[in-house]
């Protein structure tokens, strides 16, 4: 059940993601265009790109973390049983601090900027911050997703 929620999470994530990216690139195209070829800059294609980015890096590491995308180092060989199982639990136990630290101070950072607000785009700068917990709470669900599957025999 959880498998299929999160495969539907993923997706829309996904598609959020590309247009996400794709506006992210639009506006920096923008913003060199105009400043080089009508040199009039415009100032708030820096904040928009900064926004799409947050919210591409953050959102994308916790697509990436589902997919186990991100960097994995072998340092054990395949015959050592006990050895793999210790590394797998370490590995679990820092993956919940990252995710703990993402949601608990990525929390904090979008609470501080809720009294803030952008001057170019006039928007409150939470919209900046909210992916940091966003992306350590998805990062939790997907992990629990993981543990159950490893508990349950295939």
């Amino acid at each position: 059940m959880l498998v299929r929620i999160n495969d539907r999470i993923e997706a829309v994530l996904v598609a959020f993601l590309a247009l996400a990216f794709a506006a992210m690139i639009a506006t920096v195209f923008a913003q060199v265009a105009a400043r080089n070829l009508l040199q009039t800059p415009l100032i708030w294609t820096l904040d928009i790109a900064q926004l799409l980015f947050s919210w591409c890096i953050f959102i994308g590491a916790a697509v990436a973390f589902r997919r186990g995308g991100h960097y994995v180092v072998d340092l054990l060989p395949e015959g050592a049983v006990l050895g793999r199982r210790i590394q797998s639990v370490l590995s679990t136990l820092a993956a919940i601090v990252v995710i703990a630290v993402l949601i608990r101070y990525g929390a904090t950072l979008a609470e501080m900027a809720t009294r803030r607000v952008s001057p170019s785009i006039g928007i409150s700068e939470v919209w900046f911050f909210l992916p940091i917990p966003l992306g350590g709470a998805l990062m939790a669900l997907f992990l629990l997703e993981t543990l159950l599957k490893r508990r349950t025999p295939e």
